[in-house]
C-alpha cells in the first residue's frame, strides 16, 4: 500500500477504515497531511495517542461510519483503505468508491487493499479458500474452530462481504476511475488502484464546498 501510494510531502490523504493506523502513520511520517477515519472508538483513541507520541500533528483521526461518510469534494490527493472494505455490503462498497472519486482532486489516486475473492466459483477463489483451510487446520482444534466460524460468516455474509479482484475493478470503472490496475499480493490479499482523470471541468464554488458539517 505505502509503496503504491508514492506519497509526497504536503499531499492530502484520506485513510478509510484506518484501524490502529499502520498506513496512516507511515504516510504521515513521510510528510503527508492525513485524515484517518474509523468506526472503532478504541482504535481511534489508540491511533490518536500514537500520533501524539510520535509528534505527528498533521495526522488527524476521527470516528465516523464509512457507509454514510460525507467529505468535501476535491479535498484529497490520495485515498487509501486497507482491509476495511470487505466489512461493507456490495452496494455500500459501490457508494463509497463513487463518493471517493469526488473527494479526490483531478489526477488523484484511490488505492484499495483487501481480501479479494468471490464465492468459490473460480479456480482462483477455490485455491485461496483451500490454502486458508489447510493453514488453519494445521493449528489444531483452535484452527478448526476458526474454519467453522469463518466458514459460516462467509457463507451467510454476516460480517464479511469480500468480492473478487475483477469485481473490484468493475466497481472502480463504474465510479469513473481510469488507469485501473489490479494485482494479487499473497493468498487472499489483493490491491486495486485507480485515478481520477485530470481532464475534467471545474466545479462551481458551492458544490466544491462539500456538505454542511463535513471536514477535510
Amino acid at each position: 500500500m505505502v509503496a503504491s501510494a508514492r506519497v509526497q510531502p504536503g499531499d492530502r490523504v484520506i485513510d478509510l477504515g484506518c484501524g490502529s493506523g499502520p498506513v496512516s502513520l507511515e504516510l504521515a511520517e513521510r510528510g503527508a497531511h492525513v485524515l484517518a477515519i474509523d468506526t472503532d472508538l478504541a482504535l481511534v483513541g489508540e491511533l490518536n495517542q500514537t500520533a501524539r507520541t510520535r509528534s505527528l500533528p498533521e495526522l488527524e483521526v476521527v470516528a465516523r461510519p464509512l457507509d454514510s461518510l460525507a467529505l468535501p469534494v476535491r479535498s484529497a490527493d490520495l485515498i487509501v483503505t486497507s482491509y476495511a472494505m470487505h466489512r461493507l455490503r456490495d452496494p455500500d462498497k459501490q457508494r463509497l468508491i463513487a463518493a471517493a472519486y469526488h473527494w479526490l482532486r483531478p489526477g488523484g489516486t484511490l488505492i484499495v487493499a483487501d481480501m479479494m475473492f468471490g464465492r468459490g466459483t473460480s479456480s482462483q477463489d477455490r485455491a485461496i479458500i483451500k490454502s486458508k483451510v489447510r493453514s488453519l487446520a494445521r493449528k489444531g482444534i483452535g484452527g478448526w474452530w476458526r474454519i467453522v466460524k469463518n466458514g459460516y460468516r462467509f457463507l451467510v455474509q454476516v460480517k464479511e462481504h469480500p468480492v473478487s479482484i475483477s469485481a473490484w475493478t468493475a466497481i472502480f470503472a463504474r465510479a469513473g476511475f481510469t488507469g485501473i490496475t489490479a494485482s494479487r499480493i499473497v493468498n487472499e490479499a489483493g490491491l486495486v488502484l485507480g485515478r481520477r482523470s485530470m481532464d475534467e471541468p471545474a466545479l462551481d464554488p458551492q458544490s466544491a464546498a462539500g456538505s454542511p458539517g463535513s471536514r477535510a
